[in-house]
């Protein structure tokens, strides 16, 4: 296992250097990843596999831009590494036919750490240009995600009436915020 403080540094380098048999040290077998291109995807082989085709078949080249990383004494916590993904779709990936478009992609990475190993990844898109073209070439991204809440908010619709009906009008005005 890598150092605690490197775990987001190798998890980067590994992916940007293609060397995705370093990630066996530092994330787990059963690793759960979710992201706009896919949700409760489970497995080490699964997520090399992915990084093997969008670094071999898309990015030409990964930027680390930030990462962050806050474990306990016993290798548990979160993470976070946010990267650019400078691509070009000049062969077949993922079963996509090359157009030769190419482009950037902001995206960062939510780590879950157990043990001092990655236990789960979010892929959070920060740019939409690579979703937008693989959503244009027909991939299918899941819709209406819901994952579970740390802290589930207020529903603020009012069961009896409708959305519009909550608005402020003349006769109630809008009360400032403090």
């Amino acid at each position: 296992m890598a150092a605690k403080d490197s775990i987001t540094k190798e998890l980067y380098d590994a992916f940007q250097t293609l060397e995705l048999d370093r990630w066996d040290a530092i994330v787990t077998q059963d690793v759960l990843i979710n992201s706009p291109a896919g949700r409760d995807l489970h497995g080490l082989e699964i997520l090399k596999a992915w990084g093997r085709e969008f670094g071999g078949g898309f990015a030409y080249r990964i930027d680390l831009v930030d990462e962050h990383l806050a474990l306990d004494d016993q290798g548990n916590g979160r993470g976070f590494i946010t990267f650019t993904l400078h691509w070009k779709h000049a062969k077949e990936a993922f079963g996509l036919k090359p157009t030769g478009r190419e482009g950037t992609s902001v995206e960062t990475m939510l780590l879950t750490i157990r043990n001092g190993r990655i236990s789960r990844i979010d892929v959070a898109d920060n740019s939409l240009d690579l979703v937008i073209y693989m959503w244009d070439r027909g991939w299918n991204h899941p819709h209406d995600v819901r994952p579970e809440a740390l802290i589930r908010g207020i529903d603020r619709r009012s069961s009896s009436q409708p959305a519009t009906a909550l608005r402020p009008t003349v006769e109630e005005p809008a009360v400032p915020m403090a």
